[in-house]
C-alpha cells in the first residue's frame, strides 16, 4: 500500500475501511478511535504507547492488527 509521505497509522486504517468497509467499522469506533480490542502495532510498538492512529509511519513501515482473544 502506497501512502503520502507523512503517513499515520490513521491512513492505513483510512485506506483499509475504504477497500473494505466492514473490517473498518471493527478497527475505529464511529469517533475514529482505536478499537479497545484490537491491537495495533508498528515496526513492533503498540501504538497506543506512540501516539495511536497519530502514530507516524516511515516507509517500508510493518503495521499489525492483531485482534484480542478471550476465553477460557
Amino acid at each position: 500500500m502506497r501512502l503520502a509521505e507523512a503517513a499515520t497509522l490513521g491512513d492505513v486504517l483510512d485506506e483499509i475501511e475504504g477497500q473494505y468497509p466492514e473490517l473498518g467499522k471493527r478497527l475505529r469506533d464511529e469517533q475514529a478511535v482505536l478499537r479497545r480490542y484490537v491491537n495495533f502495532y508498528v515496526d513492533g510498538e503498540e501504538c497506543r504507547r506512540l501516539g495511536g492512529a497519530q502514530t507516524p509511519l516511515v516507509e517500508g513501515a510493518e503495521v499489525q492488527i492483531i485482534p484480542s482473544v478471550a476465553g477460557g
